[in-house]
């Protein structure tokens, strides 16, 4: 999927139509102390999650996703704050183009 770099659309901070610049917002690494991860050291054994330390085979074996989902921030120009477009989504490849 090609977006180009640059669009003008709405900044709802200056609640005016201005250039914005487009980019995709790093991801960070997730906790180490997740929720999932406490109540694994709570409980030894068992994965702290009740009887089993894992869900139905059903669950987790045939949900994945071969995509990463991409997420779109846009920087105002004139007041350079930033917010998100829109939900995000998912694309194999993703490209920023200049426009011509």
């Amino acid at each position: 999927m090609k977006m180009p770099k640059q669009i003008k659309t709405i900044c709802p901070f200056c609640r005016k139509h201005t250039l914005q610049k487009v980019y995709e917002s790093k991801k960070r690494a997730a906790s180490a102390l997740t929720r999932g991860a406490r109540a694994k050291l709570r409980v030894p054994g068992h994965g702290g999650k009740g009887r089993f330390s894992r869900p139905p085979i059903g669950d987790w074996k045939l949900t994945g996703w071969n995509t990463p989902r991409r997420d779109l921030r846009l920087e105002c120009s004139v007041c350079k704050k930033s917010h998100t477009r829109k939900k995000s989504f998912r694309a194999k490849k993703f490209e920023l183009v200049s426009a011509q």
